[in-house]
């Protein structure tokens, strides 16, 4: 069975064209919804804000965190105890001039996400 080698050849460039005008369209519509949008943005800026309202007044500062004497002492005791051990190994003198206690790293949905995942163990 022969086939007509134009006949293919017409199948096989008009596919080809089919493809790259609906890329080409493609591209077009993007392009044109980009522009409309950055027109739309460019609008936006140039309209001018609302005066600002009265600023709201400062929340009030948290009390600080009270927690019992005797964890601090311990918790003091055993950073002490680590910067003498450092001291030791390197034959040098430190001292510990303050401890302070560093803010929690996450907040409180984290720590009840972890608290949720991990109740099962």
């Amino acid at each position: 069975m022969l086939m007509d080698w134009s006949y293919v050849f017409t199948v096989v460039l008009t596919g080809m064209v089919v493809v790259f005008l609906g890329l080409v369209l493609l591209i077009a519509a993007i392009t044109i919804m980009g522009k409309i949008f950055e027109a739309l943005r460019a609008s936006k800026k140039d309209e001018k804000p609302a005066p600002a309202a009265k600023p709201a007044p400062a929340p009030a500062p948290k009390p600080p965190v009270v927690s019992s004497l005797a964890d601090d002492d311990e918790v003091i005791a055993v950073i002490a105890a680590a910067v003498a051990a450092m001291a030791e190994a390197d034959g040098t003198v430190y001292a510990i001039k303050s401890v302070k206690r560093s803010a929690p790293r996450r907040n409180a949905w984290g720590a009840a996400a972890r608290s949720e995942m991990t109740s099962s163990f």
